[in-house]
């Protein structure tokens, strides 16, 4: 079934009468899967299709990614699911009427916190783990390019200090959460009262902080909106080893980025990878495309902005203080110099 009869399906499935409109949404990196807005403006019913490519994801994960939709969008943290079909890798939510922000607001960062919050506490007999999928596919790939290019050594040392430093973070024995892992600018929407979270391909349990140190970075959630953000998410000010954990794992959240982005820039464009210059390298969660660049190109530019600046905060002095307030110094130290 090609992705244009499982849209009809899907369509069909919804029942929505005559006068359908279609839009695709923007081209983004991920070529897994594609989203399409549907509406029938005569009844005003609308609802978003996402349709998963079944080449390129195991049946299991994405019965695990539909399942979390299913559970999240009861729970009122994502849009409700309407029709959830495994086998034909097509699943259809209610459409929510919110916008990415960067950066947040105070409000915003408030909202945000408080459906984190309720995410980090719900409990899933369901062993999600799709970020330790997406994760190690994207390591394999990014290990055999910087094999076959020495410029792209700086990449070869992301994994090995991501790999260090969640090691060392493990150590400490946090508790899991169910996390969402992939909450970048665009997964996240905000409407007139409150912040709605989308895509669940990366769902896993795991460190919550992890989450919330990707929001701080991808929504520019600094000042009083952190302030305000850490204060409704703990009820309470955060304590110094809480800061500390965010400030070692915003470093894990670049590096994981920067891995991520490279793994996915298409197979023609590889062999350019290693005449890129410090004039293209961007910044971390703004995906600027200059008009008739090609998408890939793009992704590669802002894989270099997350790579390099995730090694930079991970030599930094205040990475190095947090270190030590955690008592990993000696886990985290050797590249910090």
């Amino acid at each position: 079934m090609t992705s244009d009869d499982r849209l009809t399906a899907a369509v069909e499935r919804v029942g929505g009468g005559e006068g359908v409109e279609i839009r695709a949404f923007p081209e983004t990196p991920t070529p897994w899967a594609s989203t399409f807005a549907v509406s029938w403006p005569g009844s005003g019913q609308r609802c978003v299709v996402r349709l998963i490519r079944p080449d390129l994801a195991e049946s299991d994960v994405v019965a695990t990614e539909f399942a979390a939709a299913a559970l999240l969008g009861d729970r009122g943290i994502g849009p409700a699911v309407l029709v959830s079909d495994v086998d034909a890798g097509m699943l259809v939510m209610e459409q929510v009427d919110g916008e990415p922000s960067r950066p947040a607001s105070v409000e915003q960062a408030v909202s945000l916190a408080q459906v984190l919050r309720q995410l980090h506490g719900i409990e899933w007999d369901h062993d999600a783990r799709l970020h330790v999928a997406r994760r190690d596919a994207a390591n394999d790939v990014t290990l055999s390019l910087v094999s076959q290019t020495p410029r792209l050594g700086l990449y070869g040392e992301a994994v090995a200090s991501f790999d260090r430093v969640r090691a060392a973070l493990r150590s400490l024995q946090v508790p899991d959460a169910l996390c969402h892992n992939d909450l970048n600018p665009g997964n996240v929407l905000f409407d007139d009262s409150r912040a709605w979270l989308i895509d669940f391909d990366h769902l896993g349990h795991g460190d919550p902080l992890f989450d919330v140190a990707t929001v701080f970075l991808s929504l520019d959630i600094t000042g009083p909106a952190r302030t305000a953000f850490l204060e409704q998410y703990f009820g309470r000010e955060a304590s110094a080893e809480e800061t500390a954990r965010l400030q070692l794992l915003s470093c894990l959240v670049l590096l994981r980025y920067g891995i991520s982005a490279l793994s996915i820039v298409p197979e023609h464009l590889r062999s350019r990878m290693s005449s890129w210059r410090d004039d293209e390298v961007g910044e971390p969660f703004v995906f600027a495309r200059p008009e008739g660049e090609e998408l890939g190109w793009s992704v590669f530019r802002l894989s270099l902005a997350f790579a390099s600046g995730g090694l930079a905060r991970l030599a930094s002095p205040e990475t190095a203080r947090a270190a030590e307030v955690l008592g990993l110094s000696d886990l985290v130290a050797p590249r910090l110099t």
